[in-house]
């Protein structure tokens, strides 16, 4: 029945609008639109052939999903992170995230921990098929449901803002092995069932070292040959 399922699927009417976010998605992911371009709404609508507030429309949720960025006096960017940045987000992130995770834990419901253990099914199985954009859209709804149960939404404002960016940068930059995604969703398994069974101090743990192995492989994917040589 599930292999079923998972071949037939409803076909979805799609708007206008989501089709102009997917349009300048592909060109983002395909390099087309490079990391740090600036965005003019007229050209996009001219080459799109459609209107600029519908242009508008889709930048906007394109910054939702973090692949590009509203700067003052720049106007609207594709997301662009150097080593630096990259190190400042998680830094603040490792904190705030180990903090939701220990609030979650405290208030999470069985609905709640049986969500967090299908959203990693279906990263497994992502990750297996190598089907990336549900690999992360998976991967973040998982923390999104994290930072949801810890019932704090000025927490889970804060992280949104910070983390959907790095992952939308990360999906545009690199191509990382099956394994690589494989033990990414092992990681996450890992996070599910410690909500269960282990203890709030071993839990903020897990967390910090989950984050802090996910920032330096995405360091090394990205910028490996810009690091600086260690003597």
């Amino acid at each position: 029945m599930e292999a079923k399922e998972r071949m037939l699927k409803l076909i979805q009417p799609i708007s206008k609008k989501d089709q102009v976010v997917l349009a300048i998605k592909e060109a983002i992911l395909s390099g087309a639109i490079a990391p740090g371009d600036q965005i003019v709404e007229s050209r996009l609508a001219q080459q799109l052939g459609t209107g600029i507030p519908l242009v508008r429309e889709a930048l906007i949720e394109l910054e939702h999903q973090g692949f590009v960025q509203k700067t003052p006096y720049k106007g609207t960017t594709v997301t662009k992170l150097g080593p630096s940045e990259i190190r400042q987000i998680f830094e603040l992130r490792v904190e705030l995230e180990a903090l939701a995770v220990q609030w979650a834990k405290e208030k999470a419901t069985e609905e709640d921990l049986a969500e967090l253990q299908s959203l990693v099914k279906k990263m497994k199985r992502a990750a297996t098929d190598l089907e990336l954009d549900l690999f992360y859209e998976n991967d973040l709804a998982f923390h999104r449901k994290l930072w949801q149960i810890s019932g704090n939404v000025y927490l889970a404002d804060a992280l949104e803002r910070i983390v959907v960016p790095l992952f939308a940068f990360f999906v545009m930059k690199t191509k990382r092995r099956r394994e690589s995604y494989v033990e990414s969703a092992n990681s996450h398994a890992k996070i599910a069932e410690a909500m269960r069974s282990a203890s709030a101090s071993e839990l903020r743990r897990l967390m910090k070292r989950s984050l802090a192995s996910w920032q330096d492989e995405m360091l090394e994917l990205l910028f490996k040959e810009e690091e600086p040589q260690k003597s």
